[in-house]
């Protein structure tokens, strides 16, 4: 819902309220210095602490980037909230009372308020539902279950472990006619289904060992339970719901955050039981994926409270926990070659996961084999020469091969060029001469599996960007009402065309407007002149044939001139803005290497505000089918 109007001495009240150190150490690991605490920057990749907290003065301080402010800035711009959501947000957490503009609108905010109480209230109770039918006799084969995986009491009381009887409705029941909870309620906190004849609803969860999932201030917010039986799926999880996100969340953050901080390192694993497993065993900076890749947000949550920003990841070594472990490395590349995260990858000895280990093996014996986890990169190329016979020269060439993908993507020179030198010795064996020609046969072939995929980028680019082009200048050549809006974006944007034969048009275009300063609004005229002016130019004239004569195919295609214009200026723009992006990263990158940093520190702010300014341009360049669906056909004027 919209944030209603908020009176002054409320947020007055909520700046006075809320400590700054308490807000920001939710989401950065700070350290006290002097007076002050300090922390890595979560505004931009930071490398050293140089983000300053101040208690007395309730402020905080970026001096790198420069971004700065009170608690609610802080609020605002880490969780991307209005003003009114972010002193709303805090109110409710301080105990202020909120005082709105409008009697109607604090109405409004109470009952959103109450509906978010209500939900972790019925959520709260579900789970304590779940732990008292664990504990009674419908629970024995639970306990028995959970004893065999060695989970011990003190255990299953610390993460809540629960017990979904078997049956339709026992949940139900306890909660809407012994609790008297709007069932509404229960189905939006995802506990009950709705049956598909309409007539009423169903537990979601039965028959499963129940595992609470908690938001990092440990309210819970969803459940995974694990089949008792034969029941598919084995492991089923709460849908999304208005407080459950799986994308945003990981199994067991809220106990595993101040260990992640006090040892500068995070542990990802597969399964919920063998975060359990692993906090039981006194490894507690373990935390789970919610039964999908580690996405970048979840990371980032993560790198919240490590310095260092080391992530292990540590998946089953099947061939399910080996392709699940390359779509996090995929999904989380671009991460590690900026050296946001430093990704390593544990595979356990055996093919066996975490738990397994535990049972046959001490923790000593597990954290050593963390410790050792090498980097992704290396990971990788282990994986390229796995099951592989160098000898054969089919699995050499394959091997080859993959070790070129791999080393192709390192962005930094110095890595791959140290990358290089290892698969070389690697796929040697130990041959030094054999070494020296491989090595020299691999930076030959990565050099030109880079410059082919640059090639391929920029003529991806110079399609879009080429199609764009024609688009526009189809639009303003056949559609004469929107001809003095094109014009003007163009004047406004300051845009040129990039191709040739495009440039030469527009400019007989204005050139026509010099000797006749009315032909823009005749709509045949203009078309006439150029098609005659161009007719005495062979090859022109087949350049911007498409142009000067529409098909029906192309007509139909710009059916919605509004929004092809709309797409196709910001595509220009944007083929500019992505030009400036890299011209200032370039001068960063000299200026850091020459360790000027305040000639740095600019060039940073230019290459934020390009970034910024791209992504809007991707967003408006995008026409989607939601959007092709709505708009009109053939509008009659641009805004």
């Amino acid at each position: 819902m919209q944030a209603p109007s908020l009176h002054p001495r409320t947020v007055e009240e909520v700046r006075q309220k809320a400590d700054i150190v308490e807000v920001i150490a939710e989401k950065v690991v700070l350290r006290k210095r002097g007076k002050n605490f300090v922390g890595l920057c979560p505004f931009h990749q930071d490398r050293k602490p140089s983000f300053y907290v101040s208690q007395p003065k309730q402020i905080y301080k970026c001096f790198s980037c420069g971004e700065g402010g009170d608690v609610l800035r802080f609020v605002m711009k880490q969780d991307n909230l209005s003003f009114s959501e972010t002193v709303l947000q805090l109110g409710r957490r301080y105990g202020v009372n909120i005082q709105t503009a409008s009697p109607e609108k604090k109405r409004q905010y109470e009952q959103y308020v109450s509906r978010q109480e209500k939900l972790f209230e019925i959520l709260y109770l579900a789970a304590d539902f779940y732990q008292h039918v664990l504990r009674s006799p419908q629970g024995e084969a639970a306990r028995k279950y959970l004893e065999e995986r060695q989970i011990s009491e003190e255990t299953q009381q610390a993460f809540q472990i629960g017990f979904a009887p078997p049956g339709w409705q026992p949940l139900y029941e306890y909660l809407v006619n012994q609790k008297h909870l709007p069932v509404k309620l229960l189905e939006a906190a995802g506990l009950i289904v709705p049956r598909s004849n309409g007539n009423g609803w169903y537990d979601r969860f039965r028959h499963r060992v129940m595992l609470p999932i908690f938001d990092t201030r440990g309210r819970v917010i969803g459940f995974g339970g694990r089949a008792m039986g034969d029941e598919q799926p084995k492991y089923l999880n709460s849908p999304e719901t208005e407080l459950f996100d799986k994308s945003q969340t990981l199994y067991g953050l809220n106990v595993a955050r101040d260990a992640i901080a006090k040892q500068d390192k995070a542990l990802v694993v597969e399964g919920y039981f063998d975060v359990i497993a692993l906090h039981q065993a006194g490894v507690n900076t373990a935390v789970a994926a919610l039964g999908t890749a580690l996405g970048t947000q979840q990371v980032k949550h993560l790198l919240r409270y490590s310095e260092s920003k080391q992530v292990i990841l540590n998946f089953d070594a099947d061939a399910a926990g080996v392709t699940a472990a390359q779509r996090t490395i995929d999904s989380l590349k671009d991460l590690a070659r900026r050296g946001d995260v430093q990704l390593r990858i544990l595979t356990i000895p055996d093919g066996k996961d975490a738990d397994e280990f535990l049972k046959a093996h001490n923790r000593d014996a597990y954290e050593q084999l963390v410790d050792e986890a090498p980097l992704w990169v290396d990971w990788c190329i282990e994986q390229s020469l796995a099951d592989k016979q160098l000898s054969n020269p089919v699995h050499f060439q394959q091997a080859s091969q993959e070790g070129v993908r791999i080393l192709s993507d390192l962005t930094d020179t110095m890595m791959r060029s140290h990358y290089i030198h290892h698969s070389a010795e690697l796929l040697s064996r130990g041959d030094g001469r054999l070494a020296l020609r491989l090595e020299e046969e691999l930076r030959r072939n990565v050099r030109t599996y880079r410059w082919r995929g640059k090639e391929s980028k920029v003529a991806e680019r110079s399609g879009k960007l080429q199609t764009s082009e024609s688009q526009l200048l189809q639009i303003y050549l056949h559609f004469n009402e929107h001809r003095r809006y094109i014009r003007d974006e163009m004047t406004e944007h300051e845009l040129q065309f990039n191709l040739a034969h495009h440039r030469t048009l527009w400019r007989k275009i204005l050139d026509l407007f010099t000797h006749e300063p009315g032909i823009e609004e005749r709509e045949d005229d203009l078309l006439n002149s150029l098609r005659a002016s161009c007719a005495h130019d062979e090859h022109l004239n087949q350049q911007l044939s498409h142009l000067l004569w529409l098909d029906e195919n192309t007509r139909v295609a710009l059916m919605r001139p509004k929004m092809v214009v709309r797409a196709a200026i910001a595509n220009m723009e944007l083929e500019i803005c992505q030009k400036r992006y890299r011209y200032w990263t370039q001068l960063w990158d000299k200026a850091y290497q020459d360790g000027e940093t305040d000639l740095a520190r600019m060039y940073q702010n230019h290459i934020q505000a390009e970034h910024k300014k791209i992504q809007t341009l991707q967003k408006a360049a995008q026409l989607t089918f939601e959007e092709l669906v709505q708009a009109p056909l053939f509008e009659s004027q641009l805004p």
